[in-house]
């Protein structure tokens, strides 16, 4: 046996036990992404989406409204005169804040009573009644307020 064959002999068996050892090659590490030539803006926390609340404004009786003033934060609108029943919707942002509101009105020719009253998402939230017994020629004023959680 020459040189090279006595060799070849010794380093088979070597490589051979090594492929078989049963243990597995480490997995090369994937290549660092490359940095970026802009510059992105932090990625803001995502906030499960809220729903808008509707706010119901109400005044019920019989007669007219001379005059109603309703605000949503501050922000007055005013209307009249106008026959009851009266109804006005508003939109509450949903923004997690609390919204004051008020309802405040003026009344002529009503007999009996005058109500007022608010519902937040179908449900009432605030009432008040106003007015006599009867059947004289009512006039008066009368309000209502509440806050909203947006």
């Amino acid at each position: 046996m020459n040189f090279r064959t006595a060799a070849w002999t010794a380093i088979v068996p070597v490589v051979l036990l090594t492929a078989c050892s049963g243990s597995p090659a480490p997995a090369p590490a994937p290549p660092a992404p490359a940095p970026s030539s802009s510059s992105a803006a932090p990625v803001k926390e995502q906030v499960p989406d809220r729903q808008p609340h509707t706010l119901v404004l109400n005044a019920t009786g019989s007669g007219s409204l001379k005059q109603v003033t309703y605000t949503l934060d501050g922000a007055a609108k005013e209307t009249g005169p106008v026959k009851m029943p009266w109804r006005q919707s508003l939109t509450v942002p949903a923004d997690g804040k609390p919204h004051q509101w008020t309802l405040e009105i003026t009344y002529s020719g009503a007999s009996g009573q005058v109500e007022m009253y608010s519902v937040v998402d179908g449900k009432e939230s605030a009432h008040s009644a106003s007015g006599g017994s009867g059947s004289g020629n009512l006039t008066g004023s009368a309000s209502i307020g509440g806050s909203v959680q947006g």
